[in-house]
């Protein structure tokens, strides 16, 4: 049949005349793709049964062949882009460890407490890649980050204090742009209650400091808390004059990337501190 020879395929082009045959048998063979001289074709054989009597086939065949086109360049585009997610990754592990061992060879205690927090700052955002790396699109689960970057960020602190990290609520599914940033800022506000919200007899009371990560997510915006119930914040603070780089470097990222606020302050009616962060999720690909 015409098909066997004009497809690129000598299979394929068997199986759709076969499909034809089965037709004009009376019978309802599914549609068949195509590929024949650089054009991609979606073909259909129905039966023609006046009476229920198989008399011929009307054959639809239907050009896919942009289609396709735009299918493939899709598919080379993610491709692509996840391995850039996956490159960008092992680049932004391999200034970790660079730093890491820059810290080890220092004998100053101060460089190396702020190579340590560099490390931290590089990993976190190298955990957004290497989940972006496997993702089929732009889009990571916050909450599977979140939960393996608050183990590290104890690990750093495990000299200072003991409080345990917890999350309740979902962070849910967010796009690469609000999560990069989100994560950066979860994990600055959280080292910083481990660092500086406990005393000594607090910490070394094993299961009663504690630092909890709220999470209340709606259609338009997502609220999040950060609390402890730690000493509280030192006399006159206010985050607008903050001058640590942590806190500097958290106003920036919800007030430029996430388009947010960020509120600061001690706990109502339990000691402590919190940190709140609102920014929307409207109008974003999330």
């Amino acid at each position: 049949m015409l098909t066997s020879r004009l497809a690129a395929d000598p299979l394929e082009g068997n199986d759709t005349a076969e499909k034809i045959l089965a037709a004009l048998r009376g019978e309802f063979p599914p549609r068949q793709e195509v590929e024949a001289r650089g054009a991609t074709v979606l073909t259909r054989a129905l039966p023609l049964l006046p009476a229920g009597v198989p008399i011929g086939a009307l054959v639809l065949v239907r050009d896919v062949t942009e289609v396709r086109r735009r299918d493939r360049a899709l598919l080379s585009k993610d491709a692509t882009i996840r391995e850039i997610h996956h490159r960008v990754k092992n680049n932004l592990q391999t200034v970790a460890a660079l730093l890491r061992m820059q810290a080890r060879r220092s004998g100053d205690p101060s460089v190396r407490q702020a190579l340590g927090e560099s490390v931290r700052r590089v990993a976190s955002i190298a955990m957004v890649h290497e989940t972006l790396s496997t993702s089929p699109d732009d889009r990571v689960d916050l909450d599977q980050i979140v939960d393996r970057l608050v183990p590290m960020i104890s690990d750093v602190a495990a000299a200072e204090t003991s409080a345990r990290v917890r999350r309740v609520g979902s962070f849910g599914v967010l796009g690469a742009e609000l999560a990069t940033p989100l994560v950066m800022v979860l994990a600055e506000v959280v080292q910083n209650a481990l660092q500086h919200a406990f005393v000594p007899d607090i910490a070394a009371d094993d299961g009663q400091a504690q630092v909890t990560i709220t999470v209340d997510r709606s259609a338009k915006e997502l609220d999040i808390v950060v609390s402890d119930n730690g000493v509280g914040l030192p006399s006159g603070f206010a985050v607008e004059q903050a001058s640590g780089l942590g806190l500097q470097i958290v106003r920036t990222l919800v007030e430029a990337e996430l388009l947010g606020t960020i509120a600061m302050g001690d706990r109502a009616t339990e000691p402590g501190t919190y940190v709140q962060l609102s920014f929307p999720l409207r109008g974003r690909s999330n």
